[in-house]
């Protein structure tokens, strides 16, 4: 797997012509049938009492498993009109009584060159399939973008991809690598011929288990991880270049994010190096399509690459004890995939990644943010247990 350059070294290309808000505006409520007026004042926070509605509209077509509870994921996610808890606003539109579309928008704040830049990331977006020829989720996006110094976009399906690549100025995508701990499905689905040789592929994992072996063993190892249930004290972010994006979490929202979810157990494990602590990784054991186990990586902080490298590395022994298939973590930066890559991760093939993107009331500011590198985590994505 060769080296995958992501980060532009030119100024990002413009966002694919859209009609400004006003005009589509007007579009879109003439699609709709009804006045702009009406559907501006229809744009307004979902409340709790609208829960019910909100739940069913997700339900019919976002084909939900029962299992899943939604209520209880959407009051953990966001305020819906309470004073506590929630980490930002769902929005959504209405016509005639109906539900026509839901955008939720998180609070949040980076550092880039030293200044803190307030703002916000859009998730969870969904149309009523009869509104969504009207330009409605774009509306809505430019609608709530107006109101933000600066708003970060991550695609997670193809709705959202599209609007990604249409609003916003294109970031580096976030691409899969995985580190094998059992050949066995990757052959099954490769070559299904060559996994009828059983003898083959645990000759094959032999192999690799003794690969793995020599890779953990590098390193650097006065670096200590243990498994916490809550955080009291959060690593120091550093030692990413100048001209990085970092986003500053405090430790409540970690707590909340990474303990609280309803719909995803995680494990965290804090690493340090004596009293320091440097770094920290989040995962969680999910299932593939034959209901084998894999770990995710969902979250990470370090100070520097090698602390990454230990982390990665710790990640990969959790897993092989799990009896688990794989490690997958999805890295945007060229310094995050050139340390996955020394500890056995490889490029997936033909992988588009997964489309980021900004914008910002400030046309200057839209461009710094743009040009800078980016090192997203799953916490801007909103697949959480999906």
């Amino acid at each position: 797997m060769g080296r995958c350059v992501t980060q532009p070294e030119t100024d990002p290309a413009p966002p694919a012509r859209v009609p400004g808000l006003a005009a589509l505006g007007r579009l879109v409520a003439r699609s709709l049938g009804i006045d702009v007026s009406t559907l501006e004042a229809s744009l307004q926070p979902v409340t709790l009492d609208e829960l019910p509605d909100v739940t069913e509209f997700r339900r019919t077509h976002l084909s939900l498993s029962d299992a899943w509870d939604d209520p209880g994921y959407l009051q953990w996610r966001y305020r819906l009109g309470r004073d506590q808890g929630g980490f930002g606003e769902l929005w959504r539109v209405r016509s005639q009584g109906r539900l026509l579309a839901i955008l939720g928008l998180e609070q949040m704040e980076i550092m880039l060159q030293g200044e803190v830049t307030q703002g916000a990331q859009v998730m969870d977006l969904l149309v009523h399939p009869d509104a969504q020829e009207s330009g409605l989720g774009v509306w809505i996006n430019q609608a709530l973008l107006a109101r933000q110094a600066f708003t970060l976009a991550v695609g997670a399906n193809q709705n959202s991809a599209g609007i990604v690549r249409r609003l916003f100025l294109p970031l580096a995508p976030r691409l899969t690598l995985t580190h094998l701990l059992d050949l066995r499905p990757f052959v099954e689905r490769r070559w299904p011929r060559l996994a009828r040789l059983p003898l083959a592929t645990r000759l094959a994992n032999v192999g690799l288990a003794c690969w793995r072996w020599t890779l953990l063993r590098q390193g650097d190892r006065n670096i200590a991880l243990h498994t916490v249930t809550r955080l009291d004290s959060l690593p120091a972010e550093g030692g990413h270049g100048p001209n990085t994006v970092q986003r500053r979490h405090s430790a409540d929202y970690l707590q909340r994010r990474l303990f609280n979810n309803p719909r995803r157990a995680l494990s965290v494990r804090l690493a340090s190096r004596g009293e320091a602590v440097i770094g920290l990784i989040a995962w969680a054991v999910e299932h593939d399509d034959l209901g084998r186990p894999e770990l995710h990586i969902v979250h990470w902080q370090h100070d520097q690459p090698d602390t990454f490298i230990a982390l990665l590395q710790d990640a990969v022994r959790q897993a092989n004890a799990l009896r688990c298939t794989c490690v997958r973590v999805l890295l945007q930066d060229q310094a995050t995939q050139d340390a996955a890559l020394r500890v056995g991760f490889l490029h997936a093939r033909h992988d588009p990644g997964r489309p980021c993107g900004v914008q910002a009331s400030d046309a200057d500011l839209a461009q710094r943010l743009a040009r800078a590198t980016w090192s997203l985590t799953d916490l801007t994505d909103d697949s959480d247990g999906y």
